[in-house]
């Protein structure tokens, strides 16, 4: 994406013209059989776009958009067939009124946004039934254009996978409230696998910021089996070829959220998790006990087990807690979180990464740390739902409309250090590094140099600090948090 409007205007002014001045050889070489000025992800992105859209012949005909969602799905299926060379991400999206984890291209949705500047494709917003904004794409006038000049192999690839097999039946998305299904008009339906987060293995310490602790021990480490994690092929991800533009230095994640607590929901709490007895803590569960009476109780093995590390009776509670849930075949997760909760109603679920896959501590990847970050919050939900009131879980259905553990969290991730170190105008290039920094916070809002070796990239679910001294900052930034995940709650 490094090339400049007046390059793709001067194609459509020029059939004829043959190359385009670049500053990469490669550039061209990608692009000299194809007389477009656009990448071959661009061509077919394209392409694909104007497949599911048509302009209306006269005024009593209709226009045909394509939703972003759909055209998100749509995307993934295409990485998969290996028809884009794009990666992907799990992301939280609402749908229908029901928070979903979909694996998005951010990259895909770059080039989407890099077409609309081109004034290749257009967008219309609408409003839905719940009066949020939906976004769907026409190829233009100039769009069409250009596309009479994209070879016929390419557009050939990507009827291969829009299409019904062996016919030209065109694909469209349904969603059935579980999963996006890929259906043509003759009833042939095939369920995509764009709503499976996919797991990778890690190891994982508890891990609670200093400004949150009040005493106690300290939290445990988990070092010592960061061997387990290391075997190859420990994963589910079914893109093979991912690729890894920004890495990690020793991580720690706090993913944080609002919860309505009181004095008196901390002191239940404290009798619920045994703060006040002889031995603390103990296994978990939100199982509720319909035989109390009776002698034993059959229960799934997958409990919490939590220890104390210190609490107030009406104040708070920190505790550690060791999550044994079942995984994908072959997947190692080692699973420890440090868990802070206050009579404010702020929850933190803290955690440092001591492996993952065959990465011990450092040179942790971006597209791993996404696929991580769905099962902190996923799982966290499930801990913190274990020990709460029945009243609070009762308010947290009624506040997220019936899909509460589900609810949306926000995400703080701490590097002590990150490869490349540029400065923060550099990272907000509209390209490579903002498209990775995306995957684990969401869409880039800003970047600032809070040091010469320390950053901060805010984004619209979470924020990323690095640098040696980032941990200097951690109050102000659970401070921060505090505000949002209020904010999140109440919208």
């Amino acid at each position: 994406n490094t090339f400049v409007p007046a390059q793709v205007t001067s194609y459509l002014t020029n059939p004829k013209l043959e190359t385009i001045s670049s500053d990469s050889d490669s550039f061209v070489a990608e692009n000299e059989n194809d007389d477009t000025g656009l990448t071959s992800n661009q061509n077919r992105l394209l392409y694909l776009i104007d497949l599911h859209t048509k302009k209306a012949e006269d005024r009593e005909g209709s226009d045909r958009w394509v939703r972003k969602q759909a055209l998100s799905v749509l995307i993934y299926e295409g990485v998969v067939a290996g028809i884009f060379d794009y990666d992907y991400a799990p992301q939280s999206a609402l749908i229908e009124n029901r928070r979903v984890w979909i694996n998005i291209s951010q990259e895909g949705q770059s080039d989407i946004e890099f077409l609309r500047e081109e004034e290749l494709v257009n967008a219309l917003i609408l409003s839905s039934k719940s009066f949020k904004p939906v976004v769907l794409y026409q190829v233009s006038d100039n769009g069409s254009e250009l596309l009479s000049r994209v070879g016929r192999n390419e557009k050939e690839i990507v009827n291969s996978f829009a299409h019904k097999p062996n016919s030209r039946e065109l694909l469209t998305t349904a969603w059935d409230g579980k999963s996006f299904w890929l259906q043509s008009s003759s009833g042939y339906r095939k369920r995509s696998t764009t709503t499976d987060t996919e797991d990778v293995s890690y190891v994982c310490s508890a891990y609670i910021p200093h400004c949150l602790r009040y005493g106690g021990r300290p939290t445990l480490s988990n070092a010592h089996r960061a061997h387990e994690c290391g075997q190859p092929g420990l994963d589910s991800i079914r893109d093979n070829n991912l690729e890894e533009i920004i890495t990690l230095n020793s991580v720690s994640i706090i993913v944080a959220e609002y919860i309505p607590f009181g004095a008196n929901q901390i002191v239940q709490l404290n009798n619920n998790v045994g703060s006040t007895e002889r031995v603390q803590g103990g296994y978990i569960s939100n199982i509720v006990d319909g035989d109390s009476s009776g002698t034993a109780i059959e229960l799934s093995p997958e409990l919490t087990a939590v220890e104390i590390l210190d609490y107030t009776q009406t104040n708070h509670i920190n505790f550690e807690a060791s999550i044994r849930f079942r995984e994908d075949a072959g997947v190692v997760q080692v699973e420890t979180f440090g868990i802070s909760l206050n009579a404010e109603g702020t929850c933190f679920y803290g955690m440092q990464l001591e492996a993952v896959m065959n990465r011990i501590k450092d040179n942790i990847s971006l597209d791993h740390l996404s696929r991580i970050l769905v099962d902190v919050q996923q799982d966290s939900s499930s801990i913190v739902d274990s020990v709460i009131s029945q009243y609070q879980r009762d308010l947290l259905e009624l506040v997220f409309i019936g899909d509460a553990p589900n609810r949306n969290k926000i995400n703080l991730i701490i590097a002590n250090e990150i490869t490349p170190h540029l400065t923060a105008s550099e990272y907000m290039d509209r390209g490579e590094y903002e498209n990775e920094f995306k995957q684990v916070i969401g869409d880039t809002k800003a970047a600032y140099d809070i040091s010469e070796q320390d950053s901060l990239i805010f984004g619209s679910q979470g924020l990323l600090v690095c640098g040696p001294r980032a941990r200097d900052h951690e109050p102000l930034l659970c401070g921060y948090l505090q505000f949002n995940t209020l904010d999140i709650f109440l919208h």
